[in-house]
């Protein structure tokens, strides 16, 4: 016999912790359209019992919310677990991600018919961005992109898609974009993890939080999984002094191992700007087993750079070419805290009443004058650990740019 939605909200009353009434008055709440209020007792349900119905359940409710990926991620782990009964929108919403189409489709709440929906407009960014850099971008395209693309030829020197890769080095040099090129060069989803993604202050949420994001990965294949500042997220067990940072870090070496999950096709991608404040268990086959050193922007690179952001700026006798040979050891970042610097110069002429006039080069005189480059003292960080590593083979890399740029 079905109950009124009184009578269940009175029986939950009575017994809080019983997970069959909580789905019912869950079911029922989505069939009356409000999903939010559904998605929170199923929420409430998975953490009492997180089997199939309830993460099935939350997927409908999510999708409902037009929350796509989130109901793709609990669709996945709701296929894991026994009593798992397909639903045909949720699995027409599968198909659509796993064969590297947007999902366009979105739940009508209590049914099981989907509706199309507008995609959603993202800048695609690609290695032709990237100005300059050709080493790095040669060994990201042979040890990352080419797996993905030519899976048959890896295959044949039993090499799969996927894996982990580590990006390190100064900050402000384009990690982040360098990895959003990756995804879009293997043709990949591209999902991207930052501290507050992952970090919560109730015991368990973080860890959940983490294995959710994996799901949400799986779901999605051929996907790159993208940790911003993995230092945060896998701070060194043998530095850490809380037991919270330590479980966080067990938590991701099991997601990164797969144990009975399959992590082909899915890449991840981790970028930091202290690598020797990574756990070293994270750095092992199998994990972020390939460090790659980004180095700050190459003359080639700091010359696209500088083009672009000048690039329907008033400017008046500006060499780009001298400006780049000027900003050695420059990041990116700096680069655009140059050129602001620079505009502010010649704004705050005009302001003093001077007449209207472009960007010139004595604006960027000035800026240079008032600008340091902000990779210095990482490198020389680099140079200690260089020097004082012995055998470690780690940071064989920035031993080379350090020597080609004689500051070893």
């Amino acid at each position: 016999m079905c109950m009124s939605r009184e009578e269940l909200e009175q029986a939950l009353l009575g017994d809080p912790f019983n997970t069959a009434i909580r789905l019912d008055y869950a079911a029922l709440l989505l069939a009356a359209s409000d999903a939010a209020a559904a998605l929170q007792q199923y929420e409430l349900s998975t953490r009492q019992q997180a089997d199939a119905p309830a993460l099935v359940g939350m997927a409908r409710a999510l999708l409902a919310l037009d929350r796509r990926n989130d109901a793709l991620s609990a669709y996945a782990r709701a296929r894991q677990q026994s009593g798992f009964v397909a639903d045909p929108a949720l699995d027409q919403l599968s198909q659509t991600a796993r064969h590297g189409g947007a999902p366009a489709l979105s739940l009508i709440a209590g049914t099981d018919k989907v509706v199309p929906l507008k995609p959603q407009a993202e800048r695609t960014v690609r290695f032709e961005d990237v100005g300059g850099m050709a080493a790095l971008k040669k060994s990201l395209r042979l040890h990352i992109i080419e797996p993905f693309l030519r899976p048959s030829l890896f295959a044949r020197f039993k090499k799969d898609g996927g894996g982990g890769i580590l990006l390190y080095g100064p900050p402000g040099c384009g990690k982040t974009m360098i990895a959003r090129a990756i995804a879009s060069e293997c043709n990949a989803s591209f999902l991207s993890v930052g501290i507050s993604d992952v970090l919560n202050m109730w015991m368990g949420e973080s860890e959940r939080n983490l294995a959710q994001l994996f799901e949400k990965a799986r779901a999605q294949k051929p996907c790159v999984l993208f940790f911003d500042e993995l230092d945060a997220l896998a701070f060194s067990r043998s530095k850490a002094q809380s037991e919270h940072s330590r479980t966080i870090v067990n938590e991701f070496l099991a997601q990164l191992d797969g144990f009975e999950r399959n992590n082909r096709d899915v890449l991840f991608l981790g970028a930091t700007n202290m690598p020797w404040d990574v756990d070293a268990a994270m750095k092992r086959p199998g994990r972020f087993s390939r460090q790659i050193f980004v180095p700050p922007p190459d003359l080639e690179a700091r010359r696209h750079i500088i083009d672009i952001k000048l690039r329907e700026v008033p400017t008046e006798g500006i060499d780009a070419e001298a400006l780049a040979k000027a900003t050695e050891q420059f990041s990116g970042a700096d680069i655009d805290g140059l050129i602001d610097l620079a505009k502010e110069s010649a704004i705050h002429d005009i302001i003093a009443g001077h007449p209207e006039r472009p960007i010139n080069a004595a604006d960027f005189t000035f800026a240079l004058d008032e600008c340091q480059p902000s990779t210095i003292e990482w490198l020389k960080t680099a140079r200690n650990l260089v020097r004082y590593a012995g055998s470690d083979a780690s940071y064989r890399d920035v031993e080379k740019y350090l020597k080609q740029a004689k500051l070893l």
